[in-house]
């Protein structure tokens, strides 16, 4: 489920007439709210939102598992100077 177009219409509406307007989206619960008591449900997967609340990217993601990278690599040179020898 995503925000429905008036929901992102009033959302538009309030960012651009209300100095100052703040907006909350909650990953955790999927939920938007604001100090007026506009609130919507949303739904996202669950990579997507994994990846953003631990503020991963792909970079992020990939270093997550240097340990085994490194022992992939160990190994791969080991066996490259076996059949060099």
């Amino acid at each position: 489920m995503t925000l429905t177009d008036d929901e992102v219409a009033y959302l538009m509406k309030q960012a651009r007439e209300s100095a100052g307007y703040e907006l909350t989206i909650n990953l955790e619960d999927k939920i938007v709210t604001d100090a007026d008591g506009f609130l919507a449900r949303f739904e996202i997967g669950d990579f997507e939102r994994y990846c953003l609340l631990e503020g991963l990217d792909d970079i992020g993601l990939t270093l997550q598992h240097t340990a085994d990278i490194e022992a992939f690599e160990a190994r791969r040179i080991s066996f490259a100077a076996m059949r060099s020898a």
